[in-house]
């Protein structure tokens, strides 16, 4: 069970926070400088002003970020009085550049994993931790240790459009080596859990959340898009809205809210031995996008889902509640 809830909160995660997706225009600018606009300060005028909301990738250039996931799980089973809870604590850090620009005007991207950690509680009780910081040799009980420390310094290349969708992913032959030359078959096939390709292209698809245009305060735009999982095929839909902007840390930032849904479009238990259907699921949160530096520097997203699980033996439910960061560390 608990390789289905993590698997589960992997699909999510690449939806929600990575923000894929193609966006398009879902209501009518508001035009900027109202009424007040002739007795407005020219700070002011410029906090209401437009914002030409893309990625400015540059050769060479090299974003350090990290994601934080906390999810709380809880499941009542039918030979228990008390609910099963589970607390799962995941953190990586990866860097994401720009090696060259593409004739078709997209771009190659490189992705390196640094670091992770993962901390896995039951009822309270750790049951599984991993620091890649830490000295392997405590980690010999940890059956998720051997691939997840295979993953640090693995790199990944991204071939991306104009508009920054990607289009073909490199490298996952090499990680898979490298993840085959450490792990167990059952091993191999718990990664391919937690990280399919569809869930490693995402890592480099996340700027396809912005509409690559110039947009007012006050301004709307959505996307649908499809995540393919272990668990099946979950549907997304998110409305994103340009708010207002703020001082965000040291950096002047358009705030964007996020406002979704993401359920159950196709359920396959080929993989994981039970049917997992995602139900009531939405996604709510808020991301700031520095202009001046071309991309977005702080993501926060809560998730919130009932889980409809079938196995041979019972039909099982589980509310899970996850929120994840994801921040920019430095520029390289």
């Amino acid at each position: 069970m608990k390789k289905i809830i993590t698997l589960v909160s992997l699909a999510a995660v690449a939806g929600g926070v990575l923000l894929s997706g193609c966006s398009k225009p879902k209501k009518p600018a508001t035009p900027a400088g109202d009424s007040d606009a002739s007795s407005a300060t020219a700070v002011a005028a410029a906090a209401d002003g437009p914002v030409d909301m893309k990625i400015k990738w540059a050769a060479g250039k090299t974003f350090a970020m990290r994601m934080e996931m906390n999810m709380d799980t809880e499941m009542k089973l039918p030979d228990q009085p008390d609910p099963v809870k589970q607390n799962i604590k995941m953190m990586q850090n990866f860097n994401l550049g720009a090696l060259k620009k593409l004739d078709n005007g997209g771009w190659e991207l490189q992705l390196e994993f640094e670091n992770e950690s993962l901390n896995v509680l039951m009822g309270g009780r750790s049951v599984m931790t991993f620091d890649s910081n830490e000295n392997s040799a405590q980690e010999t009980n940890n059956p998720a240790a051997a691939i997840l420390r295979a993953m640090i310094g693995a790199r990944l290349q991204y071939f991306t459009d104009a508009s920054g969708k990607v289009e073909k992913m490199g490298g996952l032959d090499e990680l898979m080596k490298r993840i085959s030359a450490v792990a167990t078959q059952q091993q191999r096939g718990m990664f391919q859990q937690m990280f399919s390709e569809d869930t490693l292209k995402r890592y480099g698809s996340f700027s396809e959340a912005l509409p690559n245009r110039i947009v007012n305060v006050g301004e709307s735009w959505s996307h649908k898009d499809d995540i393919v999982s272990t668990i099946g095929t979950l549907s997304m839909d998110m409305n994103y809205t340009f708010k207002n902007w703020e001082q965000h840390g040291d950096r002047k930032c358009a705030h964007v809210e996020t406002a979704g849904t993401i359920a159950t479009k196709t359920v396959s238990a080929a993989n994981v031995g039970a049917a997992v259907e995602v139900q009531n699921g939405k996604i709510t949160g808020d991301f700031w996008f520095d202009p001046e530096l071309g991309m977005i520097v702080d993501v926060h997203n809560t998730q919130d889902m009932t889980l409809k699980i079938t196995t041979r033996n019972q039909n099982l439910t589980q509310q899970l509640s996850q929120k994840i960061r994801l921040s920019l560390v430095d520029v390289q």
